[in-house]
């Protein structure tokens, strides 16, 4: 079984990504494999993002996937979205595979039949249309919510979310906009289906480790 490498941008999506390898293995009945992590400066990350500074962000993640390559990982992952603004170039500066979370999720949502996907993640996901190529590769489009809430999503996410914070009314102002989303999307009502990427690129993780 291959040794699983995970950079964490934000604490909080590290955590679900670690968590749910152990949780997916349990429920296939095997071990779990060893993980290797690393967590890069949020600070150094966000001051790219802010100033655009692609190469910076690239360096910054690619050298945090290194770091779990030099402790034995085998290949990696990066357990947030945003990041993979700079994949090729991180992938090209990496001493070990990464699995990209866009092709994970695109592929689940292209399993599922889906059309039309909705996308809620920072303004930096949202802005640079990371899902869009590998949607419409696989024959989806994205739908995204309204500029005033994308700035609601984002408050949200930076200031909640990957705190650990999760307030009420927060949570259903993120429901609205969801619900809101869902409209333009497959699914019409509240029973559409959330697709969360980090745990589906830790699923994947999981099969890449176990895969001969």
């Amino acid at each position: 079984m291959k040794t699983i490498g995970i950079c964490i941008p934000t604490i909080e999506g590290g955590v679900i990504a670690h968590q749910e390898i152990g949780r997916e293995a349990a429920r296939r009945g095997i071990a779990y494999p060893q993980i290797v992590t690393h967590t890069p400066l949020y600070g150094d990350l966000e001051q790219a993002l802010k100033s655009g500074e692609n190469q910076s962000l690239a360096a910054f993640i690619a050298g945090s996937i290194n770091r779990t390559a030099k402790a034995g990982a085998e290949f990696a992952i990066i357990s947030a979205n945003t990041p993979h603004i700079v994949f090729n170039d991180v992938v090209a500066q990496s001493n070990i595979p990464v699995l990209s979370i866009l092709d994970v999720a695109a592929n689940y949502c292209e399993k599922q039949g889906y059309k039309s996907v909705g996308i809620l993640g920072t303004t930096w996901t949202i802005k640079n249309r990371l899902y869009n190529g590998p949607l419409q590769k696989r024959g989806m489009t994205a739908a995204y919510v309204s500029d005033t809430d994308q700035a609601i999503v984002m408050d949200a996410i930076l200031h909640e979310l990957i705190n650990g914070i999760a307030l009420k009314e927060t949570i259903s102002e993120l429901v609205r906009i969801a619900k809101e989303l869902a409209t333009r999307c497959d699914e019409q009502n509240c029973g559409i289906e959330v697709v969360d990427t980090t745990r589906l690129l830790s699923h994947a993780a999981l099969d890449f480790a176990t895969k001969d």
